[in-house]
């Protein structure tokens, strides 16, 4: 494995950025302390809290976002070593020369030695705990003395208690958020120290062997060494033989198939014809019924229009009758008044 080239990084810029925050919080709590801004605190929770800050200090160095400058430090001077690494690693498959180097082996040794990973796994837990700690601390150094004599000294005993408490929690605050600081830059380092890895693999992925691509390269260098004494052992006069045989028996399946086949199609050609013929006739039977039909109708229609006549006939002659038997009828009323006439002189004679 090539060495990195070491080289100087000036990381004060980053180590500033991720402990500015920190401080500028540590330099309010001294301004409230002197009274400078309307907060107070008790000078044991300063110094306890100047403990956890310059512990945070201590810690910044093994912060991967702090190392990442490194790191892509290293593999920039390294990039000359990446190349000298794949060439003493290289393999000729088909005629094609690529490495089978690893180059996760390569870039994981790249990352050994940037930080204390000890360090930076109990950094996220330390800092609450820390902070815990001195609020226990400043709780119990504020502990008033309650062996007083008088109810005015327990008051205010108790006073200097819950003011020295209420300052103490400043110290858990300050931990907890000393955490959340130190996982954002955490978790942002090592997802750059990643994305650069992928870029470094991308980057010189041409030039690497894939456990695929050795496999099939060998598979196939293994069948160009035997291929030709395959064919020399296959092709024997018994298998020859044997292939005209069955190429034979292949050819008479095939004429068999055929004459199958011509058998279903004059088959299907008959019962195309027959089936042709019965559509003609059935065809013709139609055109005859759609005549009849017409004639039928036509009869229809004249014995309607018959029907018609006759009963404008029939209304002539109701007519007709009923003129004839009105007439009748006044000349039988016109024949009995003469009667009645002819009977009154005749009973008027006598």
């Amino acid at each position: 494995m090539s060495e990195f080239n070491g080289g100087k990084v000036n990381n004060f810029p980053r180590y500033l950025v991720i402990g500015s925050v920190p401080i500028l919080l540590f330099v309010l709590l001294l301004l409230g302390f002197n009274q400078f801004i309307p907060l107070k605190v008790e000078i044991h929770s300063i110094i306890i809290i100047f403990l956890i800050l310059l512990i945070f200090l201590f810690f910044i160095p093994h912060n991967a976002w702090y190392s990442f400058s490194i790191f892509k430090k290293r593999l920039e001077d390294s990039k000359e070593n990446i190349d000298n690494f794949l060439a003493s690693k290289e393999l000729t498959l088909n005629g094609k020369t690529k490495s089978y180097a690893s180059l996760d082996e390569y870039l994981k040794n790249s990352s050994k030695n940037l930080r204390n990973d000890n360090f930076a796994n109990i950094a996220s837990s330390i800092f609450p705990t820390l902070g815990i700690l001195g609020t226990f601390t400043a709780i119990a150094i504020s502990m008033p003395n309650f062996t007083v004599d008088s109810k005015q000294a327990l008051e205010n005993e108790i006073t200097l208690l819950l003011s020295g408490v209420g300052t103490a929690f400043y110290a858990s605050i300050f931990g907890i958020f000393l955490s959340i600081w130190w996982i954002f830059f955490e978790k942002r380092g090592l997802t750059k120290i990643e994305n650069e890895m992928i870029f470094i693999k991308d980057t010189f992925k041409d030039k690497i062997w894939t456990k695929e691509e050795i496999e099939i390269a060998t598979i196939i260098e293994k069948q160009k060494d035997s291929l030709p004494e395959k064919i020399e052992n296959l092709l024997t006069p018994d298998y020859l033989f044997r292939l005209d045989a069955i190429i034979k028996e292949k050819l008479n399946q095939l004429e068999e198939i055929n004459k199958t086949f011509l058998g279903i199609e004059n088959k299907i050609s008959e019962s195309y014809m027959n089936f042709s013929s019965m559509f003609d006739k059935t065809a013709v039977q139609q055109e005859k019924l759609i005549e009849n039909f017409e004639n039928i109708q036509g009869s229809i229609e004249k014995i309607n229009e018959s029907f018609k006549e006759s009963l404008s006939n029939q209304k002539i002659n109701q007519k007709a009758v009923k003129a004839e038997t009105y007439s009748a009828l006044t000349s039988l009323q016109m024949v009995s008044s003469d009667l009645k006439e002819l009977g009154k002189d005749l009973i008027n004679a006598k």
